[in-house]
């Protein structure tokens, strides 16, 4: 069986970490801007409402 050379499991973990890192980044961005399209959609919806006099009813 040969032998792993310690520097390259080193490297290995370091790659997964930063592909992990990544990843993750990617998911809290994604999270956010859909908060964002929500605000966004509830703060439209309301402006409509208003206009539309609904809150009058």
């Amino acid at each position: 069986m040969a032998m792993i050379p310690q520097q390259a499991t080193e490297d290995d973990a370091g790659a997964l970490r930063e592909q992990r890192r990544r990843i993750v980044l990617r998911h809290v961005r994604s999270r956010a801007a859909s908060r964002l399209a929500r605000r966004s959609a509830v703060i439209r919806t309301a402006v409509l409402l208003r206009s539309i006099g609904y809150h009058e009813r």
